[in-house]
């Protein structure tokens, strides 16, 4: 299984308006980090109404449907979001078919890629851990199935 580190920040900007009665509703930012190769993705974990609202593509719109079968859209503790490749070196955000689930009520994270451009088309449930340093430009939570210590 490929190494995955998932790193969750409190959205600094949640409620503040960016146009005239539009919100930040993004309780939580985050990054996803892959190794071999090296894949970054980007993501904004909403409760599920504000997350179904942000759907555009097809894939999008089935992994909605699919859900609407389950208890997940009532669930008020979940939370959810779509994922954006990101490019370090040219700093070019796009849009992947995948998503992730966050569960703050019992420290679990899922997340599915299908990105098959970056070579990544695969799924992972992960042990959420809340940082004790929390703080600006600190993680809040931490999700990973590898030593963060290790050296890359």
């Amino acid at each position: 299984m490929r190494a995955i580190a998932v790193r969750g920040f409190t959205n600094e900007k949640f409620n503040t308006t960016f146009g005239k009665s539009l919100f930040r509703r993004a309780f939580f930012n985050g990054s996803v980090e892959l190794r071999n190769p090296n894949s970054k993705y980007l993501v904004d974990y909403y409760q599920y109404a504000e997350w179904a609202a942000l759907a555009r593509s097809d894939g999008q719109m089935k992994v909605l449907e699919q859900l609407q079968n389950s208890d997940f859209p009532n669930n008020k503790d979940l939370l959810f979001s779509w994922l954006v490749r990101y490019d370090p070196l040219t700093k070019i955000k796009t849009k992947v078919e995948g998503y992730s689930i966050y569960a703050p009520s019992t420290s679990e994270l899922y997340i599915t890629i299908n990105d098959p451009d970056n070579q990544t088309i695969e799924e992972w449930t992960l042990d959420v851990h809340l940082c004790k340093n929390a703080g600006a430009h600190k993680p809040i939570f931490i999700a990973a199935n590898i030593d963060l210590n290790q050296a890359a």
